[in-house]
């Protein structure tokens, strides 16, 4: 039986939600009947009338509009996607389906605590009230910034993108401190390659729904990437449709399962087969020549400011360093493939290579990055109306200009910590330049770090760098609604609402080329005494004083969103999708998208109700480089090198750690739509669902080709001892054609310590055995493998 791509993952979608709501599952397994059933939290609705409340989720990033059923309007029995919803089209992923498990969760935490013995006792927390909190808070603040040492404050905060993000910059800039920081994201290796080709700092964006070739460097479509509705687009086949989908990685996961081809390259080498195509585009004349000729520069042989010439990108790729057969080498890809899937990507109009999506914390090397933009530049992909743009910019209203006094100014003279390391001119969101400057020494020390949305004590890669940093840090303040690893340690918890109790901001959707704003309005009030961390923000800069108030005027954060929605109305651009049937993806780019809203509280009204605004893709990618044109040299954005092709893309592999000699294999991570791996842990309906060869009971099993096997002389279930450089653990394994040879693959998102008895100790963290590597220009974490070794247990 053959069975179509969209078909697939519509069938996927409805199998998922069946699964979760039917009773079948639980009667099934072989635990679960007395399992579930004894669940002490596990809600009993009472009957009563059932209404649904449309709202957006924000579990990840995907903004996916979904809609809760209610009992007698007080108790939510269901999470379902919503019909309208111009994104996901009325699906909804299983982490949206067992969203429920979070707002009733007993992990929640239902009140502002102090911890009152030493770190991680979790009976050492006591409650205290919000005033007693917010006041500890603001005189800790208060007389550092008052000494003069507003600098020695940081945060981290969430990877999703939201009006947050702006709102603690504000904060921090009125305060006094640069040590601001997301959790790493594959945006920030996006950002920093688009600031080196055309000068401003966006994520690419990808017109998937008008592609007819589409190539895939690791991009994880279906497993976990951007919502639905992105996995739709991607995998689209409809009658007559020509459409051709190719993946490249290393393991065959369910985006390369469900591909046209499955190219499979040794981990890491995804850049090299993309330098192999370039190579036979640009040998062979097939690249657009006169797009390249009239609008980029490096192409061709540069010279420098100071009169000195550069080997520019042709001469570079056409090197025999990119031949097939090179290429070969270092992928393991047969040369005769790499022809073929060249000759496929030059000769098929509408090819485009799309790379990150799906890989939330996974940042590649910069020069990967530039690699596969090179790859879309030949092909004139970034021309006006091409298939590869920018994120647009949303005409959000801009917030007011920070009103610096003596203190903030003397103190925001101070450099990000992360800074310390000496990167390159462009390093952004270096959080791990930042955590090893306080463990290695740093030029000043770290006394209050905030926490908003983040659990990097367990999902940080290389984690213990964290937990090393930690214990350098006199105050640690969690702003979570969970007691996750990190809030565990912390030594004051101002527990912010859960995602469906408060209200939030969805800014645009990954990968997406269209402008795309939603609000996640409350399914129901807190079931806690928790408070919005914005609320809280707000309240914080008050008790501060005058001087950080006056830069952040708003009396609660529903009227600072009010102030930024605004900004829309104000622009009379996009509309909203308030009615089933707008179709977001074919979008023209450029098109005329006339407002269907009256003025701002008719936008906020609507808003609110769940549907989301949009507006049609810019069409044009705007270009500020120094030589007007984009860059494949990138003289001006990386430091003076004696090398020409370091200002250049080019395969630029960081060798991991360790002696291979001792540690033979490989060991890569991987994300299973089963399994949350972010802030979030995975809710128990969704253990349910993951197969019995990635977890039975508390083991994990890890992926190995049954060649590899049979060196080490293993059998399916074998226990095994899994060592990295970074750390051991024991683990079971799974034999699978789907694994590379002499590589080992974990999943993502199990093995906590905090939280409860149904999520504790099921598996093991892939984060605390990997090493992350800083990338020598970016300063960014870079995660791809690391050196590791499997013996019987």
């Amino acid at each position: 039986m053959s069975i179509g791509r969209r078909a697939f993952l519509q069938f996927a979608a409805g199998a998922v939600g069946g699964t979760l709501l039917s009773p079948l599952p639980w009667k099934l397994a072989d635990d679960s009947a007395i399992w579930s059933q004894n669940w002490s939290w596990r809600p009993s609705p009472e009957r009563g009338e059932i209404t649904k409340v449309p709202s957006v989720c924000t579990f990840c990033e995907g903004g996916c509009g979904i809609q809760a059923r209610l009992v007698n309007g007080h108790r939510a029995i269901l999470l379902e996607g919503n019909p309208a919803d111009p994104v996901g089209k009325g699906g909804i992923c299983p982490l949206g389906a067992a969203g429920l498990q979070f707002l009733y969760a007993p992990y929640r935490i239902n009140q502002p605590l102090k911890q009152t013995r030493g770190r991680g006792n979790l009976a050492g927390f006591q409650p205290i009230s919000w005033d007693e909190a917010l006041v500890e808070l603001a005189k800790k603040l208060g007389a550092m910034r008052n000494d003069g040492k507003a600098y020695s404050a940081a945060c981290i905060t969430s990877a999703r993108q939201s009006s947050m993000d702006d709102l603690w910059a504000q904060f921090f800039a009125a305060y006094g401190s640069r040590n601001l920081f997301n959790m790493p994201s594959q945006a920030d290796g996006m950002k920093a390659a688009a600031m080196m080709t055309v000068g401003k700092a966006a994520p690419f964006a990808f017109d998937l729904e008008n592609a007819a070739y589409v190539i895939s460097f690791g991009a994880n479509l279906v497993n976990g990437g951007s919502g639905p509705g992105f996995a739709l687009a991607a995998f689209k086949k409809q009658p007559g449709s020509s459409v051709k989908f190719v993946q490249v990685e290393s393991r065959c996961s369910l985006t390369a399962a469900k591909a046209d081809r499955w190219v499979a390259v040794a981990p890491g080498t995804e850049a090299a087969l993309a330098m192999g195509i370039a190579h036979l585009m640009v040998t062979g004349g097939s690249y657009d020549a006169d797009y390249v000729s009239n609008n980029v520069f490096g192409f061709e042989d540069w010279t420098d400011g100071a009169g000195k010439k550069h080997q520019g990108f042709k001469s570079l790729v056409s090197s025999p360093t990119y031949s097939p057969d090179a290429v070969a080498k270092v992928t393991g890809v047969d040369a005769a493939k790499v022809r073929e899937v060249a000759k496929e990507f030059a000769s098929s109009p509408g090819a485009v290579a799309v790379w990150g999506m799906g890989l939330p914390d996974i940042t590649n090397s910069i020069y990967h990055e530039l690699v596969f933009v090179a790859l879309n530049v030949l092909k004139g992909n970034l021309k006006p109306n091409g298939l590869v743009s920018l994120a647009p910019d949303l005409p959000l209203s801009e917030l007011p200009a920070v009103q610096k006094d003596a203190l903030a100014e003397k103190a925001g003279q101070q450099p990000r910590l992360d800074l310390a390391k000496k990167m390159g001119p462009h390093a952004q969101n270096g959080m791990y330049a930042f955590l090893d400057s306080i463990v290695s020494g740093p030029a000043y020390p770290i006394q209050v770090l905030l926490v908003h949305e983040a659990n990097p004590a367990f999902s940080l890669p290389e984690s213990k760098l964290f937990l090393s940093a930690l214990e350098k840090i006199e105050t640690l303040v969690s702003f979570s609604s969970y007691m996750d690893e990190t809030t565990l340690r912390a030594d004051l918890i101002l527990p912010n609402h859960m995602a469906l109790e408060g209200l939030e901001d969805v800014m645009g959707i990954p990968g997406a080329p269209f402008a795309y704003y939603a609000v996640s309005a409350p399914i129901l009030k807190p079931q806690a005494n928790t408070k919005s961390t914005g609320d809280v923000l707000l309240a914080l800069a008050k008790q501060l004083g005058a001087d950080v108030a006056s830069s952040l005027p708003w009396k609660s954060y529903e009227e600072y969103l009010k102030f930024r929605v605004d900004g829309i109305a104000q622009a009379k651009k996009g509309a909203v999708a308030d009615k089933p049937g707008t179709h977001l993806w074919g979008l023209k780019p450029g098109a005329s998208v006339e407002p269907n809203f009256a003025d701002a509280a008719d936008l906020w009204k609507k808003l609110k109700a769940g549907a989301a605004w949009y507006d049609a893709p810019a069409g044009t990618v705007p270009v500020t480089t120094p030589s007007g044109k984009l860059g494949l040299a990138c003289q001006a954005q990386l430091p003076a090198s004696t090398e020409d092709r370091n200002y250049l893309p080019h395969f630029a592999p960081l060798e991991p750690s360790g002696s291979a000699t001792e540690m033979p294999l490989l060991l890569v991570t991987y994300v299973s739509p089963f399994i949350t791996n972010g802030y979030l842990a995975n809710p128990p309906f969704m253990n349910k669902l993951v197969s019995d060869v990635v977890l039975k009971g508390n083991d994990v099993f890890v992926e190995i080709h049954p060649k590899t096997a049979t060196e080490l002389k293993l059998v399916q279930g074998d226990r095994v001892s899994l060592k990295t450089t970074q750390g051991e653990a024991t683990v079971r394994v799974n034999l699978t054609q789907a694994a590379r040879p002499g590589v080992i693959y974990i999943p993502k998102g199990l093995g906590h310590k905090a939280y409860d008895e149904y999520i504790q100790n099921k598996g093991v963290n892939a984060n605390s055995l990997m090493e992350v590597q800083l990338d020598p220009v970016s300063g960014m974490g870079t995660i791809w493998a690391t050196r590791a070794q499997l013996r019987r247990v």
